[in-house]
């Protein structure tokens, strides 16, 4: 497997994680930024999620290894955040 392109596995590897996160109340979800919403929509997460999802999807998208402009996006949107 290349170093630069994960694709799927990386999609898959997201979901899982935000899968193992444990459910909370409503109130408690923080809105997924403007620019990642493309990844969240591909991989079908929510466009809102718990603190704890939230805070594994920061640290994932900030170690992919990826040429998709999207993830770049995010990640920048991340930095600025």
């Amino acid at each position: 497997m290349s170093g630069k392109y994960l694709g799927m596995p990386a999609v898959l590897a997201v979901i899982a994680l935000l899968l193992l996160a444990s459910p909370s109340r409503a109130e408690d979800r923080v809105p997924v930024p403007a620019a990642c919403r493309e990844l969240a929509e591909r991989a079908g997460i929510p466009l809102t999620l718990t603190p704890a999802e939230a805070e594994r999807a920061i640290a994932y998208i900030r170690v992919m290894v990826s040429d998709d402009p999207a993830v770049a996006r995010c990640r920048l949107a991340l930095r600025n955040h």
